[in-house]
């Protein structure tokens, strides 16, 4: 079995590395072989000599495939801002071609389950032309949506998924990420998500809960393998 899920969000911050280390996790507890991913970072610290992220070392942590920093992150930045606008400062053009070219080595790596997380939202540039949407749609991914349980999340969580449904998406489906403890009505919010989004929910994470203990793999495979064989 391989499977290749990527990760996206409904926002910058509602917690996707913590969601995509804890699938890591997940997996590697029913004895699956897993790698995660970060093609792009910004927002990176320098580790002898080498710009690398903490979400890259988290990553690579939580995986049981231990590759090399720079090629699970072959794009890290050092500034804290979009992508797009981090490479131009450092004058680097960064295109899907050359996206697809540094990240090649990881995607083919021979793993049960791959978890490849974006940065920022669907739509998060690469450059004027060019989207992470585009990365993950060119690889036909398979795609879980992590959703920032917050004020707002119920108008992004439409606008993220209709935006994905029209470009034919593999959607699996979705995850609720309590990332705000004082959020008021935060059940009712998920209920209303649950009951109107058309695709399923694939688990709840509390806030600061692991993330291994409340979502469903089993649902997750099936999803994908659907996805796969239609």
């Amino acid at each position: 079995m391989s499977i290749k899920l990527f990760i996206t969000g409904t926002d910058t911050e509602v917690g996707k590395t913590y969601v995509t280390a804890g699938l890591l996790v997940a997996f590697n507890k029913i004895g699956l072989t897993t790698l995660g991913i970060k093609p792009i970072a910004s927002g990176c610290l320098k580790i002898n000599k080498q710009l690398c992220s903490s979400d890259t070392l988290i990553l690579q942590q939580s995986s049981s495939i231990k590759l090399n920093l720079n090629v699970i992150t072959p794009f890290a930045f050092e500034p804290a801002i979009a992508p797009h606008i981090a490479a131009t400062q450092t004058r680097c053009h960064l295109t899907l071609d050359k996206l697809n070219k540094k990240i090649h080595y990881a995607l083919s790596y021979d793993a049960n389950i791959s978890v490849i997380e974006g940065c920022g939202g669907w739509f998060t540039p690469l450059n004027h032309s060019e989207t992470m949407a585009d990365f993950a749609l060119a690889h036909q991914l398979n795609i879980i949506l992590v959703v920032g349980i917050r004020l707002g999340c119920i108008n992004h969580s439409f606008l993220t998924l209709q935006a994905m449904q029209r470009e034919g998406a593999n959607i699996v489906g979705w995850i609720a990420n309590c990332i705000d403890p004082m959020m008021l009505d935060r059940k009712e919010n998920i209920a209303f998500l649950k009951e109107t989004l058309s695709v399923p929910c694939l688990g709840t994470v509390e806030y600061a809960m692991p993330v291994e203990s409340t979502v469903n793999l089993k649902q997750i495979i099936e999803n994908t393998l659907l996805i796969k064989n239609e």
